[in-house]
């Protein structure tokens, strides 16, 4: 089977899709519109060619007039990926990310078409106005079939569409990496984390907040809190964990590579993840999977992984008190936290393992590949 792929070949969950069509012997033609930046990543694997459309805009005073870009940059794009399907020949063209690769894809003229919602492309792209609705009503219109992330997220696609090839393809977890592992933790001491970008959107200022009165009102529990990723907020998020007088309990890690992220994990003791908004929460199924016991707020997509009580604790988003709580109950009480992790791990074994994950991709590309009715 080719596949004719339009993604950021930048981004993890792209290169993880990627990499396990291609083990699987999909053949793969990833292209990207954006300029690539070749690292390595892709450079031994069978099955894999990269094309990047690295022509730079230069309307400057006039980037986000859309009819203006349509008709100059975007169509020497678009003349570019038309002839690179062409002379691929592929069975099927998957664009990822509805507002940029899935208007490509649409305006390619190719079936079946694919396209893959992600998050912001459906949550905030279409609301920013009425121009950019109508595309992402165009852009669904013209797929043959459309995939998300999660069920909450699909509530979201069918605002803008009431077509019923629609299947919910989980970005899962690589089990054999993200697993429990042997690490010597500090004894009386428990460690909270998170993993996710400093952004507004993922709720790390009320994290911090939670900790802050937490520490207040248990000022003689050995506690620390780690921070892992980078992002816009960093520099106001560590003012904010100084002005608390925190800064030697919370620690700011920076980015860390995905494969090295089970490491990291493993030395969380709770993990807790206050987003404000989530389409699925793949850095929660992560520590879900190395067996980490989780605390998340109520944001949708965190509802659709955790079982509160059973496999994670949910709380009110922007709730730091009712946070603090939930922290302070695992700290108290070990028993809880061996059961949630317990759960926890089993419930990724059974929805979010990433090879079922996989297959279920390749399912949905065959049954298209197969259906008559495209």
């Amino acid at each position: 089977m080719r596949i004719f792929m339009l993604s950021n070949p930048n981004a993890v969950h792209t290169q993880r899709w990627v990499k396990a069509l291609a083990e699987r012997g999909v053949v793969v033609m990833l292209y990207s519109f954006r300029p690539y930046k070749d690292n390595g990543y892709y450079q031994d694997m069978n099955n894999v060619q990269i094309k990047s459309f690295a022509k730079q805009r230069e309307l400057k005073g006039i980037r986000n007039f859309f009819p203006i870009k349509l008709l100059t940059y975007y169509r020497t794009l678009l003349k570019d990926i038309k002839a690179s399907i062409q002379s691929f020949q592929p069975d099927i063209v998957h664009a990822h990310y509805l507002s940029d690769n899935g208007l490509f894809g649409a305006l390619s003229g190719f079936h079946p078409l694919i396209v893959s919602a992600w998050g912001t492309d459906v949550y905030d792209y279409p609301k920013w106005s009425g121009s950019r609705a109508r595309v992402i009503r165009y852009v669904l219109r013209k797929a043959d079939c459309i995939l998300s992330t999660s069920h909450v997220m699909a509530k979201e696609v069918f605002k803008y569409t009431d077509k019923e090839w629609l299947f919910v393809t989980p970005f899962g977890v690589d089990m054999s990496l993200f697993k429990p592992l042997p690490v010597v933790k500090q004894k009386n001491h428990v460690v909270f984390g998170i993993v996710k970008t400093l952004s507004h959107g993922y709720g790390i200022d009320t994290l911090i907040d939670a900790f802050a009165l937490l520490r207040a009102r248990r000022p003689e529990l050995s506690i620390s809190l780690r921070i892992v990723g980078e992002g816009k907020e960093r520099e106001q998020l560590e003012r904010q964990a100084a002005d608390l007088g925190l800064s030697k309990e919370i620690s700011f890690m920076g980015r860390i590579a995905n494969d090295k992220l089970p490491e990291v994990i493993n030395q969380f003791d709770i993990f807790v993840a206050l987003s404000r908004i989530e389409s699925f929460g793949v850095a929660v199924v992560e520590a879900m999977a190395t067996g980490c016991p989780v605390i998340v707020s109520d944001a949708p997509g965190f509802t659709e992984i955790v079982e509160h009580g059973q496999s994670g604790l949910i709380v009110k988003c922007d709730d730091p008190q009712q946070a603090s709580e939930a922290m302070e109950n695992l700290v108290d009480h070990e028993e809880l936290r061996l059961s949630l992790a317990k759960n926890g791990r089993e419930r990724v074994r059974a929805l979010y393992d990433w090879g079922k994950n996989v297959e279920e991709m390749i399912s949905v590309y065959k049954l298209m590949s197969t259906n008559k009715n495209v």
